[in-house]
């Protein structure tokens, strides 16, 4: 059995069209009524904001070459500049020479005191007793020469001096003997522990410093610590001299980048945390969230004890808004790009 649909067919066709533009209509009423029950807020002087990280000499040296200009992106690793130390042969000479004496110290240290005690000379005749004041003075000389260099304050050789005057002031106060005298005896004491201790970090030393200074030696290439933007120092020009520790540049990090724009503190409650935020940076919109509102007021307080009676405010009283980046636009943004932020508030 065959049905005849021709004329609902030309029922959908004739009025078809109406239902779908009335439901335009509908639709577009429905959002016309949506956005005029929100009051809107556009910030014009937002920016592209980001975490700055510093990079600084290594050494003391001369700036051959910046690799790179300002402004430029960089990946982690990359070369961004070239710095001369100044280190001369001279220098390095030098304190190779202090590191191998000091090793040389540190291996007589550990050897322990090595000295030499005179053969016991014959009772003194009535011709050598003004002499014996003399003695004593030398013999108690050699003792404190010994207690000194055990504390590392003398050398060998002031100690070795000592032994020998005191052995020549024996020698011309006792007669001579009418038989061959004793062989002198050499006594070798253990190493003092402190001593031997000191001697150590002399040597730690003294081999570090020459470490580092041939590595100073070598031209120094400075790299760039994160993925980022580069903004160059003022001083930082091809022939200046810098110093170590002294900051060339300022990067950009490029994991740690979002969109900050300035509010009157009356327009407080009407921003929150996690709201949506569309934006326009360079002519491209992007849409992102609240993730953080800090407001003056809120630091002054708590940090009121310490500033009373100081007039260091500088003024902006504004509400500082952070609003997020979409991770896989960040690349394309710079730290200092102009965004015109808006913000849709409930009425």
């Amino acid at each position: 059995m065959e049905v005849d649909i021709t004329e609902k067919v030309q029922r959908v066709l004739k009025f078809g069209p109406i239902a779908i533009l009335v439901l335009a209509v509908l639709c577009a009423g429905g959002v016309w009524m949506y956005q005029h029950s929100q009051k809107g807020l556009t910030v014009y002087d937002a920016n592209v904001a980001s975490t700055m990280v510093s990079v600084k000499a290594k050494a003391n040296g001369t700036i051959t070459e910046l690799v790179v200009q300002d402004g430029d992106h960089v990946a982690a690793g990359d070369v961004i500049a070239h710095v001369k130390a100044d280190v001369t042969d001279e220098q390095i000479a030098q304190l190779e020479q202090n590191a191998e004496l000091a090793r040389q110290n540190l291996a007589q240290v550990q050897k322990g005191q090595t000295i030499t005690v005179p053969s016991a000379a014959p009772a003194p005749s009535s011709a050598s007793s003004g002499n014996s004041q003399a003695v004593a003075n030398a013999r108690a000389r050699l003792n404190r020469m010994n207690e000194l260099y055990e504390m590392g304050a003398v050398s060998a050789v002031q100690r070795d001096q000592a032994a020998a005057d005191l052995a020549a002031a024996e020698a011309s106060s006792a007669p001579a003997p009418s038989y061959s005298a004793a062989p002198a005896r050499t006594i070798t004491q253990a190493p003092n522990p402190e001593a031997v201790k000191q001697a150590e970090l002399a040597v730690k030393q003294a081999e570090a410093a020459l470490e580092n200074a041939k590595q100073d030696a070598q031209t120094t290439d400075i790299v760039a610590p994160v993925d980022g933007t580069v903004y160059f120092d003022g001083d930082a020009t091809e022939g200046a001299t810098v110093k170590a520790g002294q900051a060339l540049a300022s990067i950009g990090d490029d994991a740690d980048i979002w969109v900050e724009a300035k509010l009157s503190p009356a327009q407080k409650d009407s921003i929150r945390l996690g709201q949506f935020v569309s934006y326009t940076i360079d002519g491209k919109k992007y849409e992102g969230t609240v993730t953080d509102i800090k407001d003056p007021s809120e630091a002054e307080e708590t940090e009121k004890a310490a500033t009373e009676g100081s007039d260091d405010s500088d003024g902006d009283d504004r509400l500082t808004v952070k609003i997020s980046l979409p991770k896989d636009e960040a690349a394309a943004l710079r730290p200092g790009m102009e965004a015109v932020v808006k913000f849709v508030l409930a009425k």
